[in-house]
């Protein structure tokens, strides 16, 4: 099983494969490549309104993971455990029960990364509604 992860532009995978990607960041690549488009959209607006990317705030301008956020903990455990690294499903209400899932998670943020974490997601599943 490969479980890839985004550094510098590129994908890399445990197997020390390395193949080019585009280069934008976009955590929909990972979370949610089959999610709807009501899905994708709502995700999209929580970025613009938080100013963050809801998966990459984490990810510096050289592409490397500064934090590890509650959605993509998931999925390397979703990964790990043979069910893929797409948790936000194919459905709305997949997506709303992963959010609210990583938000349980979360808990009380306690301190600015986990404050704007919860932001994003919490506009996320307004945008969801």
């Amino acid at each position: 099983m490969e479980i890839g992860f985004y550094t510098n532009n590129y994908v890399n995978t445990y197997n020390n494969k390395s193949v080019k990607n585009k280069k934008s960041f976009d955590g929909l690549d990972i979370l949610g490549p089959e999610a709807p488009n009501e899905v994708k959209e709502a995700w999209n607006k929580a970025e613009k309104e938080c100013g963050i990317n809801g998966y990459g705030y984490g990810v510096n301008s050289g592409g490397k993971l500064t934090c590890l956020t509650s959605l993509f903990a998931m999925s390397l455990e979703s990964a790990y455990n043979g069910g893929g690294r797409d948790i936000l499903g194919t459905t709305v209400h997949s997506a709303k029960t992963a959010v609210q899932k990583a938000l349980d998670r979360l808990g009380i943020p306690q301190d600015s990364k986990e404050k704007k974490e919860k932001f994003f997601y919490e506009s996320f599943l307004r945008y969801l509604n």
